[in-house]
Parts: C-alpha cells; structure tokens; sequence
C-alpha cells in the first residue's frame, strides 16, 4: 500500500485531524511514529496490537512466577513409565528395588536406602 492509499483510507477511518501522504510515506520509511491517537486508529483499523506497531513485537503473555519448567521425558522414559505404572504393587517395589541398586553400585546419584512403599 502506497503513503497516498494510506492517508486516504485512514483519514476515511479516523475521526480526527486529517493525516497528510507525506505524513505517512514517513511512517511507511519508519522516518516517523503516528502520534499515540492515530497508532491506536491505525492499530484497531488494521487489527494488531499497537505495541506491535510501535516497537515490532506482540505483548508476552504473563509468566506464572511460580510454574517450573516443563522436564523433557524422552518417548522411551514415557513408555517405561506408561508400563512400571500397569505393574502390580509387588512388582512396583520390586523394579524400584532394582534402580535403587543400580544406582548404588554405579555411584551416579545419592539414592535412598530402600524403596518408598506404595499404598495400593
């Protein structure tokens, strides 16, 4: 869209102060900002948010403070997961008993003296 469409189909739109092309040929080369009434004009008749018109990136969405990351599980832990949980109580503690002394013997991470039981 030209400086000239711009300015006519703006000024069509808005209310105020008719805009001049030369005006927004300037936006258009990033030479100028629309006044602050005119970028709310401009970002309500084009349908994004005005801060994106003005600095180039959307609103971020609130971060919850709180909220821990999200672990990565690859397919195979998922799965070894999916199939430990269909196991039987007994069958449970008796897995958890076999990562426990595997961990203990390869030293790579402090682990618990026994299992945790699990109620059924």
């Amino acid at each position: 869209m030209g400086a000239t469409l711009l300015a006519r189909e703006f000024n069509r739109r808005n209310s105020g102060p008719a805009i001049t092309a030369h005006a927004t040929r300037k936006w258009l080369q990033g030479e100028a900002i629309p006044a602050q009434g005119n970028l709310q004009d401009l970002a309500s008749w084009l349908e994004v948010p005005a801060p994106w018109l003005r600095f180039g990136e959307p609103p971020r969405p609130p971060q919850a403070a709180e909220s821990p990351p999200t672990p990565y599980v690859s397919e195979q832990a998922a799965k070894v997961a999916a199939d430990f949980l269909r196991l039987g109580a007994q069958e449970q503690r008796v897995v958890e008993s076999l990562i426990v002394l595997l961990l203990a013997r390869s030293g790579t991470a402090d682990v618990p003296s026994k299992p945790t039981p699990r109620r059924r």
